[in-house]
């Protein structure tokens, strides 16, 4: 329970600031303009990470025990932030950045006695005068490898999603909260700026943003195989982080043969590479967010393998990458001729072009999801103090609606107060049941399938003033739930049970944000429900 609370905590702060966030960019100077080595064409907001960081950030104080490796964690996130959107306001040199990683990591190494004690393969015990430096570079890597990765719309934050899914899935098997609560939290924040990066972006995460990224999953990693599960094999880390390390590795080789700088920005990473022989940019981002998540699922399957093993299948599959992407380079093929359509890349194009009109669907979701708000107020028999304070939020978030329902940007009041109202009824109402058996074809998993097809069913066929047609988000979230049945069809009834509960919580919030998109009716519709709702618990759980 507490990982949700601080995910959706994460997720809803990150979804409030980030619109403000990007009003406030061109006064603040932190604006990214195009150059020949970008694909934006136009200027975007660079703030994002700003909305990712502090959503985060605020979770973690909330619901993490601040010991000696959150608080070091903290000041080093601080420095990152401070130095990160410096150089989004002015463009810092790259000597300046590396100054600022390695102020904000060696305190929570030494300070923090947070560091690799042991290398893979070789089983060498590291002494503190090696592995601290050690590992020191390697999140100062991870830093880099992060921040050089986002170069396309929800790129490095997708890439990042999923490694923080499978760093909380691991660490919720060995029973380490702490990591399980953080991993959460920081999805909950890239779940609510990832609403506004998919292609195409209104705004882009920016240093502050990719370096807290890097700089948070270096430290998740170090803490899940050094402290809260030893017994996992020590190459994990290169599944775990996924293309995002072998790509920069590849670009520093390049850059090395070519004799050029090493730290200076070029146009041969894998996703730049990818656009140059021809894919489209979601395309592009499909691809890199499909061979991340094989290595994510090959991370979470083969945890307690031989380091052998697994730096062979990880090396495996990043030559394969670079295998095909040499060849296409070097014998002309281009994906965008003219008829050639294949694999998924072929679905998804005839899904986006078709013209078909999906009446039934929507009228569905309309129907469906305030329908789900009140009824599932009649399951709540008991509040915790947690509950109780997420209540009053919602009753006042819908409150201050009332007055300002006709103002620009009031929307995010109801918005705000339906985010945070759907997990407590969906864990409130079904969180009890969590260990008994449940028959995949029970009415709950009947309704939230058909809704869920609905969802995007509908969504498909929004109008273009909707702004609501599927993207490379979707995408990721359709690689979750698979990934969540495959990881989680083996696992305990509580686990598998988790994993439903949140893919019902993300269907949910799709179906109401579609509500809100489709027309202000939708925003009284779901404020409605939601004060019904409200108003039925606070009567069934008085006294």
């Amino acid at each position: 329970m507490t990982a949700l609370l601080a995910m959706m905590t994460a997720l809803v702060i990150s979804i409030a600031l980030t619109p403000l966030m990007i009003r406030l960019a061109p006064r603040m100077g932190m604006v990214d303009l195009p150059d020949p080595r970008k694909v934006h064409l136009a200027p975007i907001p660079r703030v994002g990470g700003l909305g990712i960081a502090v959503g985060t950030l605020v979770a973690l104080l909330l619901f993490v025990p601040i010991d000696g490796v959150v608080a070091w964690y903290l000041f080093g996130a601080a420095v990152l932030l401070l130095f990160g959107a410096a150089d989004d306001a002015m463009e810092l040199g790259h000597w300046v950045k590396f100054v600022g990683q390695f102020i904000a990591v060696i305190p929570i190494v030494h300070f923090g006695d947070l560091w690799v004690t042991t290398l893979p393969v070789f089983d060498i015990v590291l002494s503190p005068w090696i592995g601290k430096p050690f590992t020191v570079i390697a999140i100062v890597g991870v830093i880099n490898a992060i921040n050089h990765s986002d170069g396309l719309d929800g790129l490095a934050s997708g890439e990042a999603l999923m490694s923080f899914a499978a760093i909380a899935y691991l660490g919720f098997l060995a029973g380490g909260g702490q990591c399980l609560a953080f991993a959460a939290a920081a999805a909950g924040g890239i779940l609510g700026f990832l609403r506004f990066n998919t292609h195409p972006a209104r705004v882009f995460m920016g240093d502050a943003g990719s370096q807290f990224i890097g700089y948070t999953l270096g430290v998740l990693v170090v803490l899940l195989t050094q402290k809260v599960n030893p017994a996992l094999s020590m190459a994990i880390p290169a599944l775990l982080l996924g293309l995002p390390i072998i790509d920069i590795i590849a670009v520093f080789a390049q850059r090395i043969h070519g004799g050029m700088n090493w730290f200076k920005a070029s146009k041969n990473h894998i996703h730049h590479r990818l656009l140059a022989i021809g894919f489209q940019h979601y395309q592009a981002v499909v691809i890199i967010y499909t061979v991340q998540a094989l290595m994510v699922v090959a991370a979470v399957s083969l945890a307690y393998e031989s380091d052998v093993l697994i730096i062979a299948i990880y090396l495996a599959l990043s030559a394969l990458v670079f295998l095909a992407l040499i060849m296409a380079e070097r014998t002309g093929w281009r994906a965008d001729i003219a008829g050639r359509k294949w694999l998924i890349l072929g679905v998804l194009d005839s899904i986006r072009d078709s013209d078909a009109v999906a009446v039934l669907p929507r009228w569905f979701v309309v129907l469906a999801v305030p329908t789900f708000i009140v009824v599932a107020s009649f399951s709540v028999t008991d509040l915790s103090i947690d509950s109780k304070v997420v209540l009053a939020l919602v009753a006042l978030l819908l409150l201050a609606y009332i007055p300002l329902r006709n103002r620009s940007q009031s929307e995010y009041l109801p918005r705000l107060a339906v985010y945070a109202l759907i997990p407590m009824l969906v864990w409130s109402g079904q969180g009890d049941s969590i260990g008994q058996q449940t028959h995949l074809w029970s009415y709950t998993g009947v309704f939230f399938t058909a809704l869920g097809i609905c969802v995007l069913v509908a969504a498909k066929f929004a109008s273009a003033r909707d702004q609501f047609s599927p993207n490379t988000m979707d995408f990721l979230l359709l690689l979750f739930v698979l990934v969540a049945g495959f990881v989680l069809g083996s696992a305990s009834d509580d686990m598998a049970r988790l994993g439903s509960l949140l893919v019902q919580v993300v269907i949910l919030f799709y179906g109401s944000e579609l509500l809100m998109r489709m027309s202000r009716n939708g925003a009284y519709a779901l404020s409605a429900a939601a004060a019904l709702s409200v108003l039925l618990i606070a009567l069934r759980t008085a006294g």
